[in-house]
């Protein structure tokens, strides 16, 4: 579908009207002859002479073919384009939940891994999970976690990396000493009715089913769970001859498979699992549509070739009617020629080319007609085929006036512009929707009591997880590390693409989480820097905070010193003298001196809070990507056409044409 994605330039066609009456006119000196006879030839022909200088206009047809010439480059200025059909990449995707059991009993170590090593029962279902896992690339999983209580971990992600990094965080009684697995099914029937539009639901167990503290018994729960259509999966991890609490309930975690149609296996037995595993892949997958993208090819070197290939006719066609000599003429188209292969041989370097080089050519037939222009328009040139040189020269009057920027300078320059517009140079690619970028942003939040404070709305933390989706969102696809810090500094999200995941722990932060007090960012850039080393790409580290001790300074500078990656501080804190609310907790200000010399100390830059997404903007423009292209056919078009800028040049050097007196002067009277 043809489109114009900047209609509005359209506006400026009536505007050479009123450059025509403002602007003054173009009277260049140029010599002449004197004719004794002048007053009657003026008798003869009726005319009046008249004294002073005069504009002269040019003939009809070149002001037709001037109108004719700028009206198609406003069209040009208004970017013609064509809108290709909708491409759509759609994933399918399944969702799976695992809960894993994390009570006293799962440190018991009676498992016999494939080495023959006797490991805890909570490292045996993790070496399961590793493989299960590896089997799940596109799906959405989730994880709960469950002791005493059950929680989610993990809500569902197809990040299945940063789901295995946060259960190997994992450890026994972090979730309480008992086993709530009827709780954890519970919460998993929860997390499907609000999370969830799959039909076919899942949920892994991996637990010694020796339930010791559920407020809903397994077996109800498990009901439940199938009146939800729900099927369940039970992994159990033990030796089946344990007793006392540490006793592998078989018999609990086969009715719960067979009550949802599930199936049940021993951690340790491969080819239970491996059962598991084509269960779950024979599930209709449902079809996730990622993103829609609506290519879009430039068509605004059609409309400026046109004015191009009109303006050249017209002076091909006088230079014709005029029998000019052609050997200076095919000098300079030979001479353009060469220019022009010199011109496609720098294009071959590096990215620089262009995307419609034979537009250069149009450069050839320019150079000729405008050194036939310029043997043209001499003046004196007809009467030196009339009168002897000697003669001619003691008739002569004035001398010719040498301007840098005359007309045929001014064709020549914008022939050039527009034939450079036209073949489209180009030397970077299209961030198209369907390439990754393969740079990582790691951002370090500050989460101490100080950031409590009310004086940024609602609250300066809740205020920073808000920040962070606006920057995800300005950063879609990119992995992105969440790192909170206070007295020590903790990896709250490894490197993910599930940009929904890390806002929604950013959100859940609170200072009660953190076991220290204290301002350790130093701790949390090392974090940082980790994180980007370990991902074997460029990356980024944004701080958000509120203030930075400058106690801090030496192990800053260290910091940057020892090869730290570029750091970005958003000041997450109000300007002094900003109304805060009495229930606010005290804060100091922002201080924007003492954050720009720790800024400095980084090597960094500061940002601070705005009240729209300007400071985000700012912050996603200095973080570095590195674009790779996933499916760059689909695209259509994956190289930048930078050719669209020049269009502009031309129109500005195309309004002077419409100056009174400022126009090629043909020899001749219907050319003149």
């Amino acid at each position: 579908m043809l489109t114009l994605a900047a209609p509005w330039w359209l506006i400026l066609i009536p505007l050479p009207l009123i450059l025509a009456r403002l602007l003054p006119g173009f009277r260049p000196a140029q010599s002449g002859v004197t004719v004794p006879f002048f007053d009657l030839v003026a008798r003869l022909t009726g005319l009046t002479p008249t004294t002073g200088p005069a504009v002269d206009h040019p003939p009809l047809i070149q002001q037709c073919v001037l109108w004719m010439c700028w009206i198609l480059t406003t069209l040009a200025l208004a970017r013609p384009q064509w809108l290709e059909p909708p491409i759509t990449r759609t994933v399918p995707t399944r969702d799976l939940l695992l809960a894993v059991d994390l009570s006293g009993s799962m440190e018991t170590k009676d498992f016999t891994n494939e080495k023959g090593e006797k490991v805890d029962r909570l490292t045996a279902v993790k070496g399961v999970l590793d493989d299960f896992l590896q089997h799940r690339k596109g799906d959405r999983v989730g994880l709960i976690l469950f002791g005493s209580i059950a929680f989610v971990q993990t809500p569902f992600t197809q990040d299945a990396e940063a789901c295995r990094t946060l259960l190997d965080e994992a450890q026994v009684r972090m979730a309480g000493p008992k086993t709530a697995l009827g709780d954890a099914i519970g919460l998993a029937i929860t997390v499907f009715e609000h999370d969830s539009k799959v039909e076919d639901r899942v949920l892994i167990a991996l637990t010694d089913g020796n339930d010791t503290g559920s407020e809903v018994p397994p077996d109800r729960a498990a009901h439940i769970a199938k009146d939800q259509k729900i099927t369940i999966h039970t992994v159990a991890v033990g030796d089946p001859r344990a007793a006392g609490e540490e006793k592998l309930d078989e018999q609990s975690l086969r009715d719960i498979a067979t009550t949802t149609g599930g199936l049940y296996s021993h951690a340790a037995d491969r080819n239970s699992l491996k059962q598991i595993y084509a269960r779950l892949d024979a599930i209709r997958a449902r079809p996730v549509e990622t993103v829609s993208h609506r290519p879009r090819r430039e068509l605004f070197y059609w409309p400026l070739a046109a004015a191009m290939l009109v303006t050249l006719a017209y002076h091909i066609l006088l230079a014709w009617r005029s029998a000019t000599p052609v050997g200076s003429a095919s000098a300079a188209a030979r001479a353009a020629a060469v220019l022009v292969v010199g011109a496609l041989s720098f294009g071959a370097l590096g990215n620089f080319h262009f995307l419609r080089p034979w537009a250069l050519l149009l450069l050839v037939p320019v150079a000729a007609v405008l050194v036939v222009i310029a043997r043209q328009t001499q003046s004196l040139r007809g009467w030196r085929s009339l009168i002897d040189p000697e003669l001619l020269a003691a008739l002569q009057v004035g001398r010719n006036e040498i301007r840098l920027w005359r007309p045929l300078t001014a064709l020549a320059v914008v022939s050039a512009v527009a034939s450079v517009a036209i073949a489209g140079p180009t030397w970077r690619r299209e961030a198209s929707p369907f390439s990754d970028d393969e740079s990582v942003l790691v951002i370090c939040l500050k989460t101490t009591p100080s950031m409590l404070a009310k004086d940024v709305q609602p609250t300066r933390l809740t205020r920073a997880s808000q920040k962070i989706g606006d920057l995800l969102a300005l950063r879609p696809g990119t992995r992105t590390a969440l790192i909170a810090y206070a007295g020590s500094a903790h990896v709250v999200l490894p490197l993910t693409r599930d940009a929904p995941l890390i806002t929604q722990f950013a959100s859940d932060l609170t200072p009660a989480v953190m076991p220290k007090e204290g301002d350790r960012l130093d701790e949390a850039l090392t974090l940082a820097q980790e994180q980007i080393v370990r991902s074997d790409a460029p990356g980024s580290i944004v701080v958000i905070a509120d203030d930075i001790p400058e106690s801090l300074s030496p192990a800053l500078r260290k910091f940057r010193d020892d090869g730290g990656v570029p750091v970005q501080v958003l000041g997450m804190a109000g300007e002094p003298g900003a109304p805060v609310p009495p229930d606010s907790p005290p804060a100091p200000p922002l201080n924007i001196a003492n954050l720009r010399q720790r800024a400095g100390d980084l090597g960094g830059s500061v940002v601070t809070v705005t009240p729209d997404d300007s400071d985000v903007h700012s912050l996603a423009s200095g973080t570095v990507s590195r674009l790779v292209e996933t499916s760059a056919a689909q695209t259509g078009q994956s190289w930048h056409d930078s050719g669209y800028p020049l269009v502009f040049v031309v129109a500005l050097l195309m309004l002077s044409w419409f100056r009174p007196g400022w126009f090629i002067r043909w020899p001749g009277g219907a050319s003149a």
